[in-house]
């Protein structure tokens, strides 16, 4: 029955906005830092009958005996201590990957794009709470016809879409650009699977920037239309996404076709 309620990996290539997610009943990411929350706040729903985190817990101890046995029986066979000291070999790697990727044109550009929707947003104060204004006096007006109530959620709404995307974007496209560089020298069955899981997660990854990408396009252009004293600063922020968009599809032609569980799935 746990299972089935939730869907596996779901939370791998998602958003993050899980407020807005239709899905956030059926991921175990949720449910874990729901009841981590919960305890923070002095609660104890590991030991709460009462409460679904209990039983919960409970399936996963159920799983995890059923798969491998009562825990006293198999601790021991990993104890052993693990060398902290870090191999020289690996760091550099590592340190030389992560270069790789923070000076790869499309995370670069990302970044460009983060900054430059960041500094839009310090600056549009003024100019959206004149929009505000506008609002406050057509609504007073005995002639009004339109929903003034709705135009003003739909500013909100907008600049929620533009807030929460732009950082998000640069990390994500990080791990999508991350998993496209990474290099395995070696050959057989082994390293031809592991070069496969980092392609798959990579689409993966560039799925879920597309899908930022799109929607912070189309609240930008909503913004273009409301603000057109702000168009010029717009259009850039516009060019920058729209250049992302198609690099990112040039760099990762599989990317839209990826199948994300739950998102993707028919309703």
């Amino acid at each position: 029955m746990t299972s089935e309620r939730f869907i596996a990996g779901i939370y791998n290539y998602c958003d993050y906005w899980c407020e807005r997610c239709a899905f956030t009943r059926r991921c175990r990411n949720f449910a874990s830092r729901r009841e981590l929350e919960h305890e923070a706040r002095g609660g104890k729903a590991g030991d709460d009958a009462t409460r679904a985190e209990f039983w919960n817990r409970l399936a996963d101890k159920v799983h995890e005996t059923a798969a491998f046995g009562p825990a006293d029986a198999w601790a021991d066979e990993f104890d052993f201590e693990l060398d902290p000291t870090p191999d020289p070999a690996l760091v550099a790697r590592v340190e030389a990957h992560h270069q790789a990727v923070g000076e790869h044109p499309l995370v670069r550009l990302a970044h460009a794009y983060m900054k430059g929707a960041d500094a839009w947003l310090k600056t549009a104060d003024g100019d959206l709470k004149a929009v505000a204004q506008g609002l406050l006096a057509a609504a007073g007006s005995k002639f009004a016809d339109e929903d003034y109530e709705e135009a003003a959620r739909e500013m909100g709404e907008l600049l929620e879409v533009v807030a929460w995307y732009h950082t998000l974007i640069p990390p994500k496209l990080g791990r999508a650009i991350g998993g496209l560089l990474e290099r395995d020298d070696g050959d057989g069955a082994d390293h031809t699977l592991l070069k496969e899981v980092r392609l798959e997660d990579a689409n993966g990854s560039g799925k879920v920037v597309l899908a930022a990408i799109e929607r912070s396009i189309a609240a930008w252009l909503r913004l273009r239309g409301i603000l057109p004293n702000r168009e010029a600063e717009i259009l850039r922020l516009l060019a920058l996404l729209s250049r992302l968009q198609r690099g990112l599809q040039a760099a990762l032609p599989g990317a839209q076709a990826f199948h994300r569980p739950g998102f993707d799935d028919p309703v």
